[in-house]
């Protein structure tokens, strides 16, 4: 079963790595599109990833609210629950 912070982890890294950001640069609360000048596409890329890695799908209907690392980690958590995964 994936932990809590593992999920958190996994999930910042590819969020760096598709927002092209520094280690330490994205925080908890950073707006993906107005502080990370990310789109709707790389966020979409971000959940491609998610489902890919983790196992983890979180519908597209979603992505509105998905706007930083906290709802994104949490959204991933819910769903993985859900899931049975982990």
């Amino acid at each position: 079963m994936e932990s809590s912070a593992k999920f958190r982890a996994k999930v910042s890294m590819i969020v760096i790595e598709e927002l092209e950001l520094e280690e330490g640069e994205l925080t908890d609360g950073g707006h993906f599109i107005d502080d990370y000048e990310g789109d709707s596409l790389s966020l979409i890329t971000v959940l491609s990833r998610i489902e890919k890695e983790l196992g983890v799908a979180i519908p597209t209907e979603e992505l509105g609210d998905l706007v930083n690392l906290k709802a994104l980690a949490d959204a991933v958590e819910r769903h993985a629950a859900g899931n049975g995964n982990g």
